[in-house]
């Protein structure tokens, strides 16, 4: 229960810090007369500085909190040993970096190193391309986004960066994006999925592709075979873990959310040009992601591919409550939090369960032990 108080509390405290902030791209709407504003730029750079330290700390104080904690602190011994590891380069990079540094193997400053890096990766993407900073802060923390990273480290790492690659390749800054993906994907091998789906975002949808892409979809529940060899063959390491193989099933949540922005979309702009390119391939993110969780649920671990197009929800919602008429728009907003109140809550429901964990909460500033060997916090073959 303490934990649970304890990370609503940081929502509170995360919108709070996050209210003040008036980036470049929320004043779009009336020009950059406030963004340009010397007062308001200070008032930015310290109301963010200070959400990513608040999140930062809560992530690095963190012990045995994440379903691969316990897992991720042997990897960490295997990288420094040269021991035989199926982790990518640029985690193996950093961790052989720190523990040279530390002169010992301090796993707790390993975490904390890749904790500030991706917290670093997402209040950046969001300060640069948020229409809403504060909306998008809260719903990054309410869609568990920033909770679920303390699992899978270096995959949420590599998902800040790629959600931070959203703008290069909307502005079609094509070199920087295939930059930031490849940086990506020295974290997790998965981001350079995004090339591959953010250049289908990113491509002008006519009518007429709506013949392929629904027998694409409908060939999902009759080549599911074929696919899975052909994935394994790019994916190896899934070869021998069978388990995996058999998908994660159906994500209605998932599901259920694609669909309920697409819907809330077709209400704000029917009728209407989408004048904005950032919406058109956020909705294009959505749409290829419904496809995929409901035509496409045996891939192993579908979801750390979705994310990489629902993550643009963050971005979204609040662009389309920004082009609602004046009148609705306090009343959808109202909404939105409610609604991101009762993800949350749900969410919370299964962060104690065996593939999430991040509940109970502990921290190792509670943990007795010996402060001179800080043996702790340190890793003890």
């Amino acid at each position: 229960m303490s934990g649970m108080i304890l990370y609503s509390l940081m929502i509170v405290a995360a919108v709070w810090f996050a209210k003040p902030v008036r980036t470049r791209a929320a004043c779009e709407d009336w020009g950059y007369r406030v963004y340009r504003d010397s007062r308001q730029r200070v008032v930015n750079r310290i109301c963010a500085a200070a959400l990513f330290v608040l999140l930062f700390t809560l992530s690095a104080l963190r012990v045995g909190t994440g379903n691969d904690y316990l897992t991720y602190i042997v990897r960490f011994h295997d990288v420094k040993t040269d021991n035989h590891v199926i982790t990518e380069a640029g985690f193996n990079l950093v961790v052989k970096a720190v523990y040279a540094f530390l002169g010992d193997e301090y796993y707790i400053v390993v975490f904390a190193v890749f904790a500030a890096l991706t917290v670093a990766a997402f209040v950046a993407a969001i300060y640069q391309q948020s229409r809403d900073f504060v909306l998008s802060v809260y719903l990054y923390l309410a869609f568990g986004l920033y909770f679920q990273s303390f699992n899978t480290v270096r995959y949420y790492l590599a998902l800040g960066i790629v959600l931070y690659a959203m703008r290069p390749v909307i502005r079609k800054q094509l070199l920087r994006f295939a930059v930031l993906i490849l940086i990506a994907a020295l974290f997790h091998k998965t981001a350079l999925a995004a090339l591959l789906l953010y250049a289908a975002a990113r491509l002008p949808w006519k009518r007429w592709m709506a013949v392929p892409a629904a027998a694409v979809a409908v060939s999902g529940f009759f080549l599911k075979d074929t696919y899975l060899a052909l994935l394994l063959k790019v994916y190896p390491t899934y070869v021998n873990e069978a388990e995996y193989l058999n998908g994660g099933g159906i994500s209605w949540v998932n599901i259920a959310r694609c669909a309920a922005v697409l819907l809330f979309a077709l209400y704000v702009y029917r009728g209407k040009e989408i004048g904005r390119e950032s919406v058109r391939f956020y909705l294009k993110c959505n749409a290829l992601a419904l496809l995929l969780y409901s035509c496409f649920s045996f891939v192993p671990f579908l979801s750390r591919i979705g994310y990489y197009l629902t993550v643009s929800q963050i971005l979204l919602i609040p662009s389309m409550l920004s082009d609602l008429p004046e009148e609705k728009k306090k009343i959808f907003r109202i909404l939105t939090y409610a609604a991101g109140a009762l993800y949350f809550v749900m969410f919370l429901k299964s962060a104690s369960g065996e593939y999430v964990q991040i509940l109970p909460y502990d921290t190792w500033m509670n943990r007795t032990g010996d402060w001179t060997s800080y043996n702790f916090i340190r890793f003890v073959p």
